[in-house]
């Protein structure tokens, strides 16, 4: 099986975990943080076409088309847009949902005023394919933010490592429950030792690349857990804070 295969076989098991996270989300103090962040880096139009790649359960959409915008989410996995159909429904909202590999984007040139997504490069087989494809399908003066983390650095580290075990065992005492909390964590590990991210450096290899794709500007936010994260979250993750990088084209 082709790595980019196994990675949707993967990914489509993980969809009710997922859809129960952002349904937590929407209920809490999230759903606007991420909105202000988000809506703070967008291009100044009153009504944004956006691309949100690898939505999942549909999180971006349903905060993003609250606010007027009309917004486009894509998955690879067909569980995923079925959960984020039935979120977005679920909320009032309304948005373009449908399954696609982001590293092969369907959508003419130029046809979004910006391009949005939430751990998903982490995920991706060839993550510089889907940098020039999102690049492609952005409009001139159109902004792209990615939002990640170095979720599998501990693997290639072992100081690291070590560290991660024992915040791991804090975790497990504390809440009960592993870091990462997905519905195979086995495989999740063994398919994450194979990805192209996971031993980079990141915000910084991305900043590179997307200086190399010749976006006009380039800039990030090496750290936006404050802005995004509930005290929780900070804990869980206190290794791996979540980075916002952004490009203009």
């Amino acid at each position: 099986m082709r790595l980019n295969e196994e990675i949707k076989d993967y990914w489509e098991g993980e969809a009710d975990v997922y859809s129960r996270g952002i349904k937590e989300e929407l209920e809490s103090s999230q759903r606007q943080a991420w909105k202000e962040l988000i809506l703070s880096y967008a291009p100044r139009k009153a009504k944004l076409k956006i691309l949100d790649v690898g939505t999942g359960p549909g999180f971006f959409p349903i905060i993003l088309s609250e606010e007027g915008h009309k917004v486009t989410g894509i998955d690879i996995t067909e569980n995923m847009i079925a959960r984020a159909k039935e979120n977005v429904k679920r909320q009032g909202q309304s948005a373009v949902l449908m399954t696609m590999d982001c590293q092969n984007l369907s959508f003419p040139d130029e046809s979004f005023d910006m391009v949005i997504c939430r751990n998903i490069t982490w995920t991706l087989d060839d993550p510089k394919r889907a940098y020039q494809e999102w690049k492609r399908v952005l409009k001139t003066g159109g902004r792209l933010l990615i939002f990640d983390a170095c979720w599998y650095r501990h693997l290639y580290d072992e100081k690291l490592q070590i560290r991660y075990e024992e915040n791991e065992k804090r975790v497990r005492e504390k809440y009960g429950r592993k870091i990462h909390a997905h519905a195979d964590p086995q495989k999740g590990d063994e398919l994450s030792r194979r990805l192209f991210m996971s031993d980079k450096i990141r915000p910084q290899w991305d900043l590179n690349y997307l200086i190399e794709l010749r976006f006009s500007k380039v800039f990030s936010e090496p750290d936006i857990m404050d802005k995004i994260c509930n005290e929780m979250e900070k804990e869980i993750n206190r290794l791996t804070p979540a980075f916002m990088v952004g490009a203009e084209k």
